[in-house]
């Protein structure tokens, strides 16, 4: 039986701004995808029956989950006659903002195609009908710019830069915080260079769901001044939320020892960017 391990990296969203809501209900974005040293552990063992297993202080449903669903169409669209056993060591917190999910999905299908000798492009139609942001984990970039639904992507510098990522042990349902923005009217996109790290260009760092958050959750607002006071470049949302964001320059080990502290009801993790 052959076994293959490997890393599932989670994302942030450097920005995310909504433009339009389409006539499909879906909606069209700008976004810059960044992969960052937050990883949950995918083994796979080919055999003759399947089981998916995660190691994880959640729940996760095997239905709604998109490893299951993943495996589930590559095997039906490649006609692939084996089973696999599939076990996740979870360690991307759920409904954070933070790709975890798509990033199972995304990376069990990069690992299929090369196990399965399929062309990457075929994988990125898959892809894209699992999720929006399911394409970026397949392809082997570490940073880039999404439009239309996410699935567009262009390659994007990946800066060197530390995150404090702060979880406020909650989760934000995607449908809940699009539903709540409302997008009636379309809009364009403040767009972000490529010579610069998008936290020092003028705008700053744009998510268009940050009021929608602080609006129903006001602790977020004394989570951005922890973050402020610890010397973060920038702070900003990932995703819908919930995970808040510091952006430093140096590992803010110091910051990170006090805020884990300080915080006891929030979930720390100090990262990098992959580069």
């Amino acid at each position: 039986m052959d076994t293959f391990s490997f890393l599932s990296p989670a994302k942030i969203n450097l920005t995310l701004q909504v433009l339009k809501k389409r006539e499909d209900n879906y909606h069209e974005i700008y976004s810059i995808f960044q992969k960052i040293a937050l990883f949950d552990e995918i083994e796979i063992k080919i055999g003759s029956s399947f089981s998916l297993d995660f190691l994880s202080d959640e729940r996760i449903p095997l239905e709604e989950n998109l490893i299951f669903k993943a495996w589930k169409h590559f095997k039906e669209t490649f006609r692939v006659k084996q089973e696999i056993k599939i076990r996740v060591k979870k360690r991307i917190p759920l409904g954070a903002g933070l790709g975890g999910g798509s990033s199972n999905a995304g990376t069990l299908l990069k690992w299929l195609s090369r196990i399965f000798e399929i062309e990457e492009n075929y994988v990125l139609e898959l892809a894209k009908r699992l999720g929006a942001d399911v394409p970026f984990f397949v392809k082997d970039g570490f940073a880039c710019e999404a439009k239309g639904i996410g699935e567009e992507l262009k390659a994007y510098p990946s800066f060197p830069a530390y995150y404090l990522l702060l979880y406020p042990n909650f989760q934000v349902k995607t449908a809940w915080a699009y539903n709540k923005l409302g997008i009636t009217k379309e809009k364009e996109p403040l767009i972000y260079e490529s010579a610069l790290p998008p936290w020092i260009q003028t705008q700053g760092l744009i998510n268009d769901f940050k009021p929608l958050l602080y609006k129903h959750y006001p602790m977020y607002f004394e989570l951005e001044s922890f973050l402020q006071k610890e010397g973060a470049l920038a702070v900003n949302i990932s995703g819908t939320g919930s995970t808040i964001y510091g952006v430093f320059e140096k590992p803010p080990m110091l910051s990170y020892l006090r805020l884990k502290n300080f915080l006891k009801s929030v979930k720390i993790y100090l990262v990098k960017n992959l580069d």
